[in-house]
Order: C-alpha cells, then structure tokens, then sequence
C-alpha cells in the first residue's frame, strides 16, 4: 500500500469515527443501555450505582402485615402477590414506561407514568385515593458507574471496529 491510499484509507476512517459520533449512533447506544440498565432494577429490586442497593421490602410480602398478598390493581388479595417483586405491579407499567429520546448532546431518559416520582424519590401518596401516606423511595432510574462503564466499553468496541 503506498502512501497515498494510506492516507485516503484513514480519512475513509476518520469520516466514520465522525459520522458515529456526531450521528444518532452514539445517542442510541446511551439510550440503550440506560434503558435497559434502569429495567434492570425492577429485576433485581434495587440500584446499582456502584453496586446494587437493595430496596426496602413491601408490605404485601410480609406474612404480618394486613396487606399481606394485596394487590393495588383488584383490591384483593392473592398468593402471587405475595412473591412478586417489589414495584412490580401486575401491568408492569412503571417498568415498561422507561423510554429514551436523543437529544442535541446525547439522550434523555423519561417515565412517563404519573407516579414514577412518587416511587423513585418517596413522595405523598393516597391509598386507593383517601388516606395520604409517604411512600418509601425506591430508585430505579439515576446516575450509575455501572451503566457509565457499559456505555463506555459499547463505544469504544464500535471505535475498535470502525478503524479495523
């Protein structure tokens, strides 16, 4: 390879590094990945920033409690919701509202469920709309070295393989 088709072979390169960053490339894999990385904590009851924070358990799974197997969406109460994981409701709504939009720099991550806040920071609540109560913050969505590494490790594997 002589010189000239070096260089034009690395501006062919450098072109796409450009496209891929400057493109929806790089948006969609922080988007991705946060998305699924906020899902995530659903499964594991908990966030991981640096590692997993448990969250505190709910009510219905205590054999204790009065709300023991309740279910928010019927009223009753039923042995499933004595094992389902916590801010698993049965629509899976709160979790399935995590979404991404790119933005100018990058993606912003939104749940666009009413009461995603009032779970994620412990804010007032009513039960079945009456007695007011403050809910247990519950995190799900956030600043997070974990997510931060894996978008990292997915960029720079795509860069690897632009200028292979």
């Amino acid at each position: 390879m002589n010189i000239k088709d070096a260089n034009n072979q690395l501006n062919r390169r450098l072109a796409d590094v450009k496209q891929f960053i400057e493109g929806n490339d790089v948006k969609d894999i922080m988007g991705v990945e946060a998305v699924n990385h906020f899902k995530q904590s659903f499964d594991n009851e908990g966030f991981t920033d640096k590692h997993l924070v448990k969250w505190t358990d709910v009510k219905r799974r205590n054999p204790a409690s009065k709300w023991y197997g309740h279910s928010g969406q019927t009223g009753k109460s039923s042995d499933a919701r004595k094992k389902a994981k916590i801010l698993s409701g049965e629509t899976r709504e709160l979790k399935e509202s995590i979404s991404y939009d790119r933005t100018p720099i990058g993606a912003r991550i939104t749940n666009g469920t009413p009461y995603a806040s009032v779970h994620q920071f412990g804010q007032k609540a009513k039960i079945y709309g009456k007695k007011e109560f403050t809910m247990t913050a519950r995190p799900f969505m956030g600043k997070s070295l974990v997510l931060k590494r894996a978008i990292e490790r997915k960029i720079e594997k795509r860069l690897k393989d632009i200028l292979k």
